[in-house]
């Protein structure tokens, strides 16, 4: 070992070049950068229910809209001028870039017949609004008609809805074109506002959603990345008063962090609102090695020159610090069992960064640390050290009763981590108050048509969707739907037929039904279909062979268990109620959504369980201790029990962020315990068997260290919970609770344990020595 370390000095501009030449090598890999904001990177693309989702999607269009909601500040969207307002956006919606369709209240065509003729026409064309007996007649059908109320209009009439359809791909939707598209939207609906100061808009859907997460994506890592920075070096600068020392480990973060970046894109690793944070994590653990190094540094410098303190610090930390960035690069691979993309891209970029941070302490910061100014002065340890010491005399004197404290504060975290709930509504991704947060939870409260739930509907043949049978199952399952609680509006071909059948025959309400005449119902649809203007057909409806129709219903976002528990119940309806070939899972992103929640949970388990074996096989071969390595688990385990119980009183709901963080953390936290015990056993060796004696030498030794390193990284991980992205901030807040419990725990209950477990080393060592002599 002190062969290599003396190598490491001696050859560190060779080696520090070869370490510049990686990252260099990695820098050019950021040509291929990619960054997807949208929720669907979210999706494996193996994922059976994502295949029906795009499925769906080849066969009906993108379900990429633009939902806008326009309301009326002073009276009804009803009235004229409000209409008026909604006609003249509908007519310029169908303008923008990528629109293939634009459905609104004052487009809806509505059907009317004179004798055996069909006529189809707007809800609200210009000539109803100019006649007051027309525009009356139909403002009550346009509130009581079931395919239009909730979906076109609020029931109050105070709020219309325009829905533009858009023929955008994934890829797409990450262009700067689908960019300047949202930007138009924006402008459109500042337009109608400016000319109709009675009307406010509000906007929601899927590419609004990408184009939010990716601003605010960019935005946060413009902010956060300084403040972090700012923050974690002011705290380095006051723990250990180098400025020489901030530029180092400022130069090894940066650098870790680019080139996890590079070696990533480099990869084809795309990079999401969640895996983003590997910089920030690179940056984080890149920190940590430096304060270790540094520590042990400056208190070798007290007493001989740079070069041969620098000698004995790598000396002392080489092996803890490489064992912990084997550890921690174990838990981020880990992350390849969860079914989350983002988490995996997460993982493998974050292992990249810590690999690129241990390379990076042993070449780049020797080679550093020879050229720029170092003298020996007094740092913040001291301070530190003395209240370590108060804290392990009090320790030792009250063994029992701090362990006792321990156990009692461990039980009460693992009943409050244990009432969590697993709940992640995707349509939370922002915190308030944001701009797209604001008005979907304003269109969710007046249209509850935030989640859309798709049923492809097999008739079993082609043209049989006109057959009487198939329209009755249709309509009885539209009408169970309905009856949900949680559905606000069902949209259903059924419908179509019913409201035809009823405008053929006057539109006397008991002819809203469906016919028993096949043939009569094929020529009601050849009529209507013949009537319709270009780019309101049924595609997005019926298919080509008119085997299928695409029912609909809309309803407000909803928790995970709910999400779940109505598409089981609609399930369950199906299987029972429905013939077989009309028996069609639901087919919604917020419900993928939700079930990838919970499987996400179920690989996170499996992954933390692979880890944790591993990182223990690596500690017991480490450490040459079965007692150890056992002892070793329960700092290893317990924080993040600590951190989900301290998240159920802030929350208590646990989403897609959080339920990789066990994973993501594991790795970081064994780093305390690793240089602990590593300490303890030297000391133990040199105290000869007193337990009490080795304790207050170990915690003297690393724990100043650990004090700091846990400061810094808790500092760290705390700017990363401002974020406005939900996932990140619980990601953030979470991770901070664990390092800081880490650290408790490291410096009182394992002590503890110690302590006890230990009591009878020193006879031990005693009969060792008496044998030996």
């Amino acid at each position: 070992m002190t062969t290599l370390i003396a190598n490491l000095i001696r050859w560190r501009w060779p080696l520090a070049l070869f370490s510049l030449c990686l990252l260099g090598f990695a820098l050019l890999g950021l040509q291929h950068f990619s960054f997807d904001g949208s929720p669907r990177e979210f999706f494996a693309d193996d994922d059976p229910s994502y295949e029906r989702f795009q499925a769906l999607e080849d066969t009906y269009g993108s379900d990429y809209r633009i939902f806008f909601m326009l309301s009326a500040r002073e009276g009804s969207m009803l009235d004229p001028e409000n209409l008026q307002a909604l006609s003249e956006m509908t007519e310029q919606a169908w303008t923008l870039p990528f629109v293939r369709r634009v459905d609104s209240l004052s487009n809806f065509q509505f059907t009317h017949s004179t004798e055996d003729e069909l006529f189809v026409e707007d809800m609200f064309g210009e000539q109803v609004l100019v006649d007051p007996k027309a525009l009356k007649s139909r403002q009550n059908k346009a509130i009581t008609d079931p395919d239009i109320v909730n979906r076109l209009v609020s029931p109050d009439g105070k709020h219309v809805s325009l829905v533009m359809s858009l023929n955008l791909t994934q890829e797409q939707s990450q262009t700067p074109e689908a960019a300047e598209l949202v930007e138009q939207a924006y402008a459109l609906a500042e337009s109608i506002k400016d000319q109709y100061p009675n009307i406010e808009t509000a906007a929601t859907g899927g590419l609004l959603s990408t184009y939010h997460n990716m601003q605010v994506a960019q935005s946060d890592m413009k902010l956060m990345i300084p403040v972090m920075f700012g923050l974690m070096f002011l705290l380095l600068g006051v723990l250990l008063r180098s400025i020489s020392t901030i530029l180092v480990a400022f130069t090894i973060a940066i650098f870790s962090a680019m080139g996890a970046v590079g070696f990533a894109s480099w990869f084809g690793i795309t990079f999401s609102v969640l895996s983003i944070n590997a910089i920030i994590i690179s940056i984080i653990v890149a920190m940590a090695h430096c304060i270790h190094i540094f520590t042990q540094f400056f208190r070798e410098l007290q007493t001989q020159p740079t070069a041969p303190a620098l000698e004995a610090s790598l000396r002392s930390n080489v092996f803890a610090v490489s064992v912990t960035s084997l550890t921690t690069v174990i838990g981020f691979l880990s992350l390849n069992t969860n079914d989350l993309p983002p988490a995996v891209a997460l993982g493998n970029a974050a292992a990249i960064g810590t690999a690129l941070a241990w390379l990076f302490s042993f070449t780049i910061l020797p080679a550093l640390v020879m050229i720029l100014p170092f003298k020996p002065h007094q740092t913040s340890e001291p301070l530190i050290d003395r209240c370590i010491g108060k804290l392990t005399d009090l320790l030792i004197a009250r063994t029992n009763l701090a362990l006792a404290a321990m156990i009692a504060l461990t039980i009460i975290m693992v009943v409050l981590s244990l009432r969590n709930e697993f709940n992640d509504n995707l349509t939370e991704s922002l915190h308030r108050p944001h701009i797209f947060r604001d008005d979907t939870d304003k269109i969710d409260r007046n249209f509850g048509a935030v989640y859309i739930y798709s049923f492809n509907m097999d008739s079993g043949g082609a043209n049989d969707i006109v057959d009487p049978a198939y329209l009755r199952k249709l309509d009885e399952f539209a009408a169970f739907l309905r009856q949900q609680p949680e559905v606000t509006s069902v949209r259903t071909f059924s419908d179509t037929i019913k409201r035809l059948n009823k405008s053929m025959h006057g539109d006397d309400p008991a002819y809203y039904r469906i016919p028993d005449d096949r043939e009569l119902i094929a020529q009601y649809l050849l009529l209507y279909e013949l009537s319709l203007p270009f780019g309101l057909d049924l595609g997005e409806q019926l298919t080509s062979d008119r085997r299928y129709s695409l029912l609909v219903a809309n309803m407000p976002s909803l928790d995970t268990k709910t999400d779940i528990g109505l598409d089981e119940r609609i399930w369950a309806w199906q299987q029972e109620n429905l013939p077989a070939h009309m028996q069609e899972r639901n087919v919604a992103i917020s419900t993928i959504w939700s079930h990838l929640t919970i499987h996400s949970l179920t690989n996170s388990l499996e992954g933390s369980a692979i880890a944790l074996v591993l990182i223990s096989v690596i500690l017991l071969l480490m450490l040459r201790s079965v007692r150890y390595g056992i002892i070793s688990l329960i700092p290893n385990i317990l924080p993040a029990v600590f951190g989900f119980g301290a998240w159920y009183l802030y929350s208590g709901n646990v989403g897609l962020g959080l339920t990789c963080v066990v994973i993501i953390t594991i790795g970081i936290v064994v780093d305390d315990t690793v240089h602990l015990l590593a300490k303890y056993q030297k000391a133990l060796q040199i105290k000869h068997g007193r337990v009490e004696d080795a304790i207050r030498l170990t915690l003297h030794q690393v724990g100043p260290a650990l004090f700091m390193t846990t400061v810094v990284l808790a500092s760290g991980f705390s700017v990363l919970g401002l974020s406005q992205i939900v996932i990140n901030s619980a990601l953030g807040q979470v991770t901070t609770v664990i390092l800081l419990a880490a650290f408790v725990l490291d410096v009182v209950l394992l002590p503890a344990v110690l302590l006890i477990w230990d009591r009878n080393r020193d006879q031990e060592y005693e009969l060792r020595n008496a044998a030996t002599t």
